[in-house]
């Protein structure tokens, strides 16, 4: 039973707000850190890279990827106050290249960087699947080779002024997801 007690108080410490977690979504914000909202109009389920640019030697570094899509319309992340500048990558689209944007995050505030994705045409992508197909003499490996025509975007980031901390589900430009209709 005294093996049980460790793991009880992990799981209440974590089961409270903020203890535990690196939510860039916290309830109020935490001393010394500012906030960056990339957000776009609508839910676009966008893959997102974000770096940011050392100003002592100009080096990028990466400060979010994630190859999952980004639930919603915002990215929240949490950075020192001072001067920033970030290089956006929307690694799920094909756009013209990574977007910079300079941005100025105060403590305890919210920095809004409105990220627009317009149509510039299309360009073609091939892919190739590696695998089995039957031939004459059994299996054997092949290769397929598709090619599909994609939109490609021209990506374009705002920063906005700094506004007073709110969780994102507060923020003005927050656009809850539609809810999908389920056939019972």
């Amino acid at each position: 039973m005294t093996k049980l007690y460790p793991i009880l108080a992990v799981a209440g410490c974590l089961a409270l707000n903020g203890c535990g977690t690196n939510s860039p979504n916290p309830h109020s914000p935490k001393s010394n850190t500012g906030y960056v909202d990339f957000y776009t109009d609508s839910s676009l389920d966008l893959t997102w890279q974000v770096k940011s640019r050392d100003e002592a030697n100009s080096e990028l570094r990466t400060v979010f990827s994630d190859y999952q899509p980004v639930q919603g319309t915002i990215l929240r992340l949490a950075a020192p106050p001072g001067n920033h500048q970030f290089q956006i990558w929307i690694v799920n689209r094909i756009t013209t290249g990574p977007q910079d944007v300079k941005v100025p995050i105060e403590n305890g505030q919210v920095t809004p960087v409105h990220v627009t994705l317009t149509p510039a045409g299309t360009n073609f992508v091939q892919n190739k699947v590696y695998g089995f197909r039957p031939s004459a003499k059994g299996y054997g490996r092949g290769t397929k080779i598709t090619r599909e025509e994609e939109r490609v975007y021209d990506t374009a980031a705002v920063a906005e002024k700094p506004q007073p901390y709110r969780v994102k589900e507060q923020m003005p430009y927050f656009q809850p997801e539609p809810k999908s209709d389920q056939a019972h």
